[in-house]
């Protein structure tokens, strides 16, 4: 039985839930007062400003991302091809909500292109990764390209059909994965 969520992930849902509804510019500690009924005070004794709790979300997204890698490898347990497959279908199956949420962080991160790092530093292992896992690295990272421009066409609201097409770009995806050599 899980226990309630601490008040530093239930500011962080709060922050979230705004910064997707609302957009960025209307993360504020006060509507953040408003939305989770916690003081300013008691925001500032977890967060101690406003790039604290960017940062947290940030940091939390990598994790959510992790969370749903380790679950697709799981599931795909003997499959030699099964990193790439993880990274690759994570990185297509992350929800609308998260596609909001990410561009309102990102538009927030351009401010402060410090609060990117723990993204950047996510990205960087995901290509050791990647490289590590297949024959045809190129190859590979044309894939993950391939999803991410997927995602952020969905993040700008650019392509409508992205969304409705995600089984079957899945599934052709994952045809090209297995065409790619094994590791040496």
């Amino acid at each position: 039985m899980a226990g309630r969520p601490s008040s530093r992930d239930v500011i962080i849902g709060a922050a979230e839930k705004l910064v997707a509804e609302q957009g960025a510019a209307h993360l504020t500690f006060d509507a953040l007062c408003q939305e989770t009924g916690i003081s300013k005070g008691g925001l500032l004794y977890h967060f101690a400003n406003k790039d604290a709790l960017l940062a947290a979300m940030l940091e939390r997204m990598v994790a959510q991302f992790d969370q749903l890698r380790a679950h697709f490898r799981d599931q795909l347990n003997d499959d030699p091809r099964k990193e790439l497959k993880s990274i690759l279908l994570a990185s297509l199956n992350s929800d609308a909500e998260c596609a909001q949420l990410s561009s309102g962080m990102l538009a927030v991160a351009a401010n402060n292109p410090e609060l990117l790092e723990p993204l950047q530093s996510h990205v960087r292992q995901t290509f050791e990764t990647i490289k590590n896992a297949t024959a045809d690295s190129q190859l590979a990272e044309l894939l993950f390209f391939s999803v991410h421009g997927a995602r952020l066409f969905e993040q700008l609201q650019l392509c409508q059909h992205c969304q409705a097409d995600r089984e079957q770009f899945a599934q052709k995806l994952m045809v090209l994965v297995d065409s790619i050599g094994d590791t040496d």
